[in-house]
């Protein structure tokens, strides 16, 4: 019988160590979701607005039975407008209690001529026989409404004329206000100027979220043949009457570019064998940027020479042009016919070439042997007519 006292006992003891705790937390969950009177509460019962802006209070209202909550605010300064707002509606009241959270808030409209300085105001809650106020600051603040702006990761980048840059732009809505801002650029005449959201091609507006960033990419192409140096480009964000701007800086360094080319851009020429004959060639820098350093050579055919005067052309500006002569030789045993000699032009830069097809001459030497052989011809025929033609 004692022992069966004893399992009774120890079975009663886990059965209340158990429930124990169940209660503890039951009680925790009730006194949490179910006040013992009407509460109205705000997480931030003191905000800060700029003039001509909007500011919302959250309301959390809660009550130990279901009723219906009536809402009242007094103290709203004159020229203000407010509302209760709640599931996408103007309200009057709300009906809170147990399991019911109904999400509420107080709406502000601030004129644009507001003063700065603190407004005091009270929300009251009646229902269920209860009535609560609730103390709100709203405190008016020309620098209250935030702020937006437009910050380039660098400022500046350097390249060459003709070809593509691109910037990367953050722009940050410090307000609290959700923004919709139309993007644009602009720059020096005949640029190719774009300004579009990050990933998003071809479109020009960009939405921005209150406390947010997003970013902006700024291409920008210049002329090819711009001359060197710096030229600003900015890009500029619009929402009603907010706009900001920020500028860039891009550096032109010059383009490289030049052409060769004969005096009279024919590509042929006559050369005797025995003899030398000089070609004009023509070398003009077509770029924005001198070039330094440039020299013409040749690819003539076996045991032929080819010199240049000058040797080296040691410096040419944008746009300028100088003359090369290059004097041909052609190898003693080379017959008449058509040869092709190739010229280039060469720098570390840029480079060019062209083809000439040199036609090959006999040696006038041939010519005076041959009119010496006839001369030698008739004088013999002359002596021979003298001398046989009496008999």
């Amino acid at each position: 019988m004692n022992r069966t006292r004893g399992w009774a006992t120890l079975t009663a003891a886990m059965v209340l160590a158990l429930a124990l705790p169940a209660a503890a937390q039951e009680d925790t969950t009730t006194s949490t979701t179910s006040p013992d009177e009407l509460t109205v509460t705000t997480p931030f019962p003191g905000v800060a607005v700029e003039p001509g802006d909007q500011v919302s209070f959250d309301l959390v209202i809660a009550a130990p039975d279901i009723t219906a909550v009536q809402l009242s605010v007094a103290g709203v300064p004159e020229g203000w407008t407010s509302a209760f707002r709640g599931g996408g509606f103007e309200i009057d009241s709300v009906t809170a209690g147990p399991g019911l959270n109904p999400a509420a808030s107080l709406d502000l409209n601030v004129p644009a001529d507001a003063e700065d300085g603190a407004h005091e105001l009270v929300v009251t809650a009646e229902g269920g026989g209860s009535s609560i106020e609730l103390p709100l600051t709203a405190r008016v603040s020309q620098q209250a409404g935030g702020e937006v702006t437009l910050i380039p990761d660098f400022p500046g980048l350097r390249t060459a004329a003709g070809e593509e840059v691109s910037f990367s732009v953050t722009l940050q809505n410090d307000t609290p206000s959700d923004l919709q801002f139309e993007l644009d650029s602009t720059g020096p005449a005949g640029w190719d100027l774009s300004a579009e959201p990050s990933g998003e091609a071809q479109a020009s507006t960009l939405g921005v979220t209150a406390g947010s960033s997003e970013t902006i990419n700024v291409t920008a192409t210049s002329p090819a043949q711009v001359e060197s140096g710096q030229y600003p480009i900015t890009v500029q964000a619009t929402a009603g009457d907010t706009q900001v701007s920020a500028e860039m800086i891009v550096e032109i360094v010059g383009s490289f570019s030049a052409v060769l080319d004969t005096a009279d851009q024919r590509l042929n020429a006559e050369v005797s064998v025995g003899s030398s004959n000089d070609l004009a060639l023509i070398v003009t820098n077509t770029g924005t940027a001198p070039l330094e350093g440039l020299s013409v050579s040749a690819t003539p055919p076996s045991n032929w020479e080819v010199t240049f005067e000058p040797a080296a052309i040691n410096s040419l500006g944008a746009g300028e042009s100088t003359v090369v002569t290059a004097t041909i030789t052609p190898s003693g045993d080379a017959v008449a016919g058509d040869y092709v000699i190739t010229f280039n032009m060469d720098h570390e830069e840029v480079s060019d070439s062209i083809e000439v097809r040199t036609t090959v001459n006999p040696s006038p030497v041939w010519g005076f042997v041959g009119i010496a052989v006839v001369a030698l011809t008739l004088a013999g025929l002359a002596w021979v007519f003298r001398r046989f033609g009496r008999r």
